[in-house]
Order: C-alpha cells, then sequence, then structure tokens
C-alpha cells in the first residue's frame, strides 16, 4: 500500500516503524536489528510491522529513504528562505555542488551504518527495495540538477554519473577500513572539481 492509500492513522504507524529503524541504525550495524526489536522499540505490534513491511529488507529501504528526506527536506527549506531573504547565492557552480556533496558525506560520517546498509542496497534484485532506491537516486540527483544552472544536460548527466559512483566506491572502502572518511571525501571532492573544472 501507498503512503497516499494511507489513513493519517497508517502513515503514523509507518513513520513510527522507519524511525526506530533509523534510531536503531545509530546503535548497531543493519544485520543485527532484528524485527521484533523494532517493533518494540516502535510500540507497533510485530503483526502489524509485516503488514507494513512484509520483509526486513522493504522495512529497511523505507527506513534509509526517510533518513535520506530529511536532508532534502533541510535543504529545500533554507533555500526558501534564502529566496525569501532575497539572498543570492553567488558561488560557483562547482563550489554548490562540492558543498552538497561534503553535507552528504558528513550524515554518512555522523550514521556509518547507514552507508553500510545504502552499499546493502544497492546490490539488491527486490523490486520494492530497487524502486526505493530509484525514488532516493531521483530526489537527490533532482537537488544537484538544480544547483547546476547553465550547465549543458550532456555534461550534469556525465558529471552526475560520474560524481555518484565515485561516491558509492568511497563508501565502500571507508566503511570496510580501507581508506579513511577524509581519504572518501577527498575523493569525491577531486572528481566533483574534475568534471566540473569549467564552471568552477
Amino acid at each position: 500500500m501507498s503512503t497516499e492509500d494511507m489513513t493519517v492513522r497508517q502513515r503514523g504507524r509507518r513513520a513510527a516503524l522507519t524511525e526506530a529503524v533509523i534510531e536503531l541504525l545509530q546503535e548497531m550495524e543493519p544485520d543485527r536489528i532484528q524485527m521484533r526489536e523494532v517493533s518494540e522499540r516502535s510500540g507497533v505490534a510485530l503483526g502489524t510491522l509485516y503488514r507494513y513491511f512484509p520483509t526486513k529488507e522493504h522495512l529497511m529501504a523505507a527506513s534509509v529513504e526517510t533518513w535520506n528526506d530529511r536532508l532534502s527536506c533541510k535543504l529545500e527549506a533554507e533555500r526558501r528562505r534564502a529566496e525569501a531573504a532575497g539572498e543570492s547565492d553567488d558561488r560557483s557552480v562547482c563550489e554548490r555542488v562540492l558543498a552538497l556533496y561534503r553535507r552528504q558525506m558528513r550524515a554518512f560520517q555522523r550514521g556509518p551504518n547507514f552507508a553500510r546498509l545504502d552499499l546493502e542496497l544497492a546490490a539488491s534484485s527486490d523490486a520494492y527495495v530497487r524502486q526505493s532506491m530509484q525514488r532516493r537516486a531521483e530526489g537527490n540527483h533532482a537537488a544537484t540538477l538544480a544547483l547546476m544552472d547553465g550547465v549543458p544536460d550532456e555534461v550534469s548527466r556525465v558529471a552526475i554519473l560520474a560524481i555518484d559512483g565515485t561516491m558509492l566506491a568511497a563508501l565502500s572502502f571507508w566503511t570496510a577500513g580501507r581508506i579513511s572518511h577524509a581519504q572518501a571525501v577527498r575523493n569525491v571532492e577531486d572528481v566533483v572539481r574534475l568534471v566540473l573544472a569549467d564552471y568552477s
């Protein structure tokens, strides 16, 4: 059932479940989270939980999507406040995109288990998970494209592909302990500067 078809009470229960997962991910790795623990933390009966999310993978995907939406909403609120105040952004396209990806990388630094889960879900073949990941990607890409005003479509498309690919690899190496978080950030920054060199 889509959230649009849910009652206010049903959306509240669903939100309680995803919020419980977000809290648990601050405390433990994804594979240690149990459905019963999510039920207890959220106050939603286990049977009800399974009606919303038939599998743990579905619950995890919805929770990461909710977590990701928080940053998107925060960025949109900041943009609207600046617009209402008549403030102009004098930064270059490259600087704006760098700032966005730095914030995303800081979010993963504060919650490394979200990075681990993100990588797990990226490899899933489940249709629900793939749709959830696609929605997240579309939202993130829209936020990035909004910062690329004046950049031709063919350039912005390739830029996003290159930056996202680098970020995925950087998160993978970082969570595996192969590089530091600082190096992961530098890897992303280097690619942003490379692909947007003409817009710096």
